[in-house]
């Protein structure tokens, strides 16, 4: 399938790659990136070759800003009145995300400059997260006067409820550092921007290298869990290894398995 506001790659290691590709508006996501998203984790969901993917995006100036304040997400423009139909309002990470498209396989999200507002969408349904040094992280809604409501509710169990405050309230006025969204566990590496991509495509393709039962069961019992208390959130988890161990073990010998030549982080 072809892609008009995306690249989509993948490689023989298993690792696909999805490329946000509107440059010329930082990346904002329209009408036709909320499509080519859905259709592109529908086309990843139904490949077994895949076992990871890592997004990313084109361009020196961002990652993503967010929402195509022109066009709007619908292609009626982000300030459109919707006064008289509040009903028929639609999230977009119904299409921008894995998780809302039933993509349990593993995601990586590499960050490169600015990374704003609708952008935490993405983040918010990755499973890791590195950037670039010239990395800046804001959220601009309450600036303009609106709500930040579903981007910060959805970091929330990624990082504490203060730094995720301080992010949406101070809107235009701060903007968070890679070192700081590494502090506060926003990311989990970062490195200079020449070596963002292939970082990224490391990760994904060691992941991408074991069982993708394994990596993929594991993924949906820990994101379940968010929505659960503890005991019940490990009861939920526990069904995983009963149906995946018995088919990930049958994929390898544990006695013919290389020893890993381990990284400390």
């Amino acid at each position: 399938m072809s892609y008009e506001a995306i690249i989509y790659e993948s490689s023989a290691e298993g690792v696909a790659t999805i490329t946000l590709n509107r440059p010329q508006r930082l990346n904002a996501f329209n009408q036709q990136m909320c499509l080519d998203l859905a259709n592109v984790w529908t086309e990843i969901r139904e490949d077994d070759s895949i076992n990871s993917v890592v997004i990313r995006a084109a361009g020196d100036r961002a990652f993503s800003t967010g929402v195509d304040v022109i066009e709007g997400p619908d292609g009626k423009g982000h300030l459109s009145d919707h006064r008289g139909k509040p009903w028929e309002w639609e999230d977009p990470s119904r299409e921008l995300g894995p998780k809302s498209n039933r993509v349990w396989k593993p995601i990586i999200c590499a960050v490169h400059g600015m990374f704003a507002g609708g952008a935490f969408y993405f983040l918010n349904e990755s499973d890791i997260v590195i950037c670039s040094e010239d990395a800046t992280f804001f959220d601009p809604h309450v600036t303009f006067g609106q709500v930040s409501a579903c981007e910060p509710t959805g970091m929330l169990g990624r990082i504490p409820y203060g730094e995720i405050l301080r992010i949406v309230l101070m809107g235009n006025d701060e903007r968070v550092s890679a070192q700081t969204a590494l502090r506060i566990g926003l990311v989990s590496e970062v490195v200079p921007r020449e070596r963002l991509f292939s970082r990224a495509h490391e990760i994904a393709a060691i992941i991408a290298a074991k069982a993708s039962v394994a990596t993929q069961g594991t993924v949906r019992a820990v994101w379940e869990g968010r929505d659960l208390p503890a005991s019940s959130a490990v009861m939920n988890a526990y069904k995983y290894t009963q149906l995946g161990n018995p088919v990930g073990q049958a994929l390898v010998d544990r006695k013919t398995v290389p020893k890993a030549k381990w990284t400390l982080r």
